[in-house]
């Protein structure tokens, strides 16, 4: 289960609007206990897919900026969690593209659809230990 206050959920959600009609992308910030994952910060990061025209439908992290809020999460006594990103005018459900790049097993991997500049709901998925494919997770805003 992914648990989020409404705070940080709105948060991510007008990440997903400002980047409209690109994909918006950041970094789910918090600890791992019993099984659930919980977000108290994040991390908007730019999408820094090198193709203008596939931002749309693809989005990439710099490592170096990835690194660093890995290293000032550490410092502030939290993980990296997982990942959140939007779908521009499309459902939030995770897509080949999103299972070729992930690479965690339990991150929760937190999408967002974004109609026309305006979120509407998100759904998180976790990847499967055999990586085959995501999971559905439940979300609750706390």
């Amino acid at each position: 289960m992914l648990k989020l206050t409404k705070e940080i959920h709105n948060q991510i959600k007008a990440h997903g609007a400002a980047s409209y009609p690109y994909e918006g992308c950041g970094l789910l910030l918090g600890r791992a206990e019993n099984g659930d994952n919980i977000v108290t910060e994040i991390r908007p990061m730019e999408n820094v897919w090198p193709n203008e025209a596939e931002k749309p439908i693809r989005f990439s992290i710099d490592p170096q900026a990835w690194q660093q809020a890995e290293l000032d999460a550490m410092l502030n006594g939290l993980d990296v969690i997982g990942i959140f990103h939007s779908h521009p005018d499309d459902v939030p459900v995770a897509s080949p593209r999103d299972l070729a790049w992930a690479s965690w097993p339990g991150y929760s991997y937190l999408i967002t659809q974004v109609l026309k500049r305006e979120p509407t709901y998100s759904q998180s998925w976790q990847l499967a230990e055999d990586r085959s494919g995501f999971i559905e997770e439940e979300i609750l805003e706390i």
